[in-house]
């Protein structure tokens, strides 16, 4: 079957694209359709070819990567929810979720990030690990090493041990000072270990406890700090005391007290104790020579109290050891008080005692009236913020009292009066308490 050129023309709709280059019309559609992203609405295959990227990054073009800004003081809307900065939202805050927000906490806000331009960079001057280095900066650490070489001849020139090439050895280039050294030699050969030590990662690093040079050696090979990096501080301040605190604690010292005893028994008795390669032998006979001599103690002990008695005293009296007081008591030669006649002191109590107010000689509560309640025994005052009167004052509160006395016997001769004439056949007398109640409150 043939066709001519226009019947050819007409089914196959050979296009051309923007450059004016025929599209082959028997390409499938989803090469000759650009992808979404490129947002490219007419046919082409400009997306197929390679695109040459104009790169504007230079070597001095850097960026400030991972620091920080300036911190807010208080919570600014339109923040993070979580974090307080003002440069993302809290669907893409990077730090563990609080309980409470700095949003409504209005604490502990994190610093803003920088945010740099990164348009003209490509993907490798974004991931440069050398991204803001001076290469100027690097002849002050070739200065600082030539100080320390000259002081390390100037120390071996000292001790007599210089070569004769006069080239030091490289096994201490760390340390000038031989610190290093003295810290490999001095190391206790028991604590050595190749124990990983994981910490949370919010944790602070127990290297960063203490920054002086001189302070506990951290081992970064195994990255533990044996030592106490902060033993001048008092207990309750140190936050990390040092791994040989945690190992010599618990049941740590039993272990070294088993291994201790196998040693000693192993060459007092010619036995093969081990505590690596015979560990269940060598604690049942710990165990059962424990048991034994805990056996012997106490009979021992029954011995002597069966012979000399004063079992009684290992049980003292609770009450002697629980009640507390601070008379001072002398005694006499026979072993009684001198004063036995006097009251017997209690025990302190919680509460504020012997404290007198207003020049008083005796505390409140001291004294009891019937008609003026409770007072001071030194001036019969029943003001408790009163001011001491001493006799004058018990003369006016015993002329007080009887005037009261008189007052309430005439209330009652009226009250009778009034009762038999209101309703002589059932008399209500008003109780004597009321009536001094009343009395009072006027």
């Amino acid at each position: 079957m043939s066709f001519n050129k226009k019947g050819r023309d007409d089914l196959m709709q050979i296009t051309n694209d923007e450059d004016g280059r025929e599209i082959n019309p028997h390409m499938p559609q989803y090469i000759i359709n650009a992808p979404w992203y490129l947002k490219e609405s007419t046919p082409s295959l400009k997306h197929q070819r390679i695109r040459k990227q104009q790169n504007t990054s230079t070597f001095d073009n850097w960026y400030q990567r991972g620091s920080k800004g300036t911190t807010n003081l208080k919570f600014k809307k339109g923040a993070c929810t979580n974090c307080g900065s003002t440069t993302h939202q809290s669907k893409d805050c990077c730090e563990r979720p609080r309980q409470i927000g700095a949003k409504f906490s209005n604490t502990d806000i994190q610093p803003d990030d920088i945010l740099s331009n990164v348009q003209g960079l490509n993907y490798d001057a974004k991931r440069d690990r050398w991204n803001g280095y001076d290469p100027e900066t690097y002849k002050s650490q070739i200065q600082e090493y030539e100080i320390l070489e000259e002081k390390r001849k100037e120390t071996r020139l000292q001790e007599g041990q210089q070569t004769e090439s006069g080239n030091l050895d490289d096994e201490f280039k760390d340390n000038g000072t031989g610190e290093h050294q003295t810290q490999m030699t001095t190391r206790d050969p028991r604590t050595k270990t190749m124990t990983r030590n994981l910490r949370i990662r919010e944790d602070k690093a127990n290297y960063l406890l203490n920054l002086d040079v001189n302070s506990a050696y951290f081992d970064p090979k195994s990255r533990s700090l044996r030592e106490n990096p902060n033993p001048h501080l008092p207990p309750e301040k140190q936050v990390f005391k040092g791994l040989n605190q945690i190992r010599l604690t618990g049941e740590t010292l039993q272990m070294y007290e088993q291994e201790r005893f196998a040693w000693q028994y192993a060459e007092q008795h010619n036995l093969n104790l081990n505590t690596v390669s015979l560990p269940t032998l060598t604690e049942k006979t710990y165990k059962q020579i424990k048991a034994k001599k805990e056996e012997q103690k106490i009979g021992r002990a029954e011995s002597l109290f069966d012979r000399y008695g004063g079992e009684e005293h290992l049980n003292p009296q609770i009450d002697l050891l629980l009640g507390q007081t601070e008379r001072f008591v002398e005694y006499e030669e026979d072993g009684l008080p001198k004063n036995p006649l006097k009251k017997k002191d209690l025990t302190k109590s919680k509460y504020l005692e012997d404290f007198f107010y207003g020049d008083h000689t005796s505390v409140w509560g001291s004294w009891w009236s019937d008609v003026l309640g409770w007072g001071y025994d030194c001036c019969y005052s029943n003001e408790k913020h009163s001011v001491c009167l001493g006799e004058k004052g018990r003369r006016l509160q015993l002329n007080k009292e009887a005037r009261l006395k008189r007052e309430i016997e005439e209330d009652l001769q009226k009250a009778q009066s009034q009762d038999q004439k209101s309703s002589p056949q059932h008399q209500h007398q008003q109780p004597q308490q009321q009536i001094i109640q009343q009395v009072q409150q006027q």
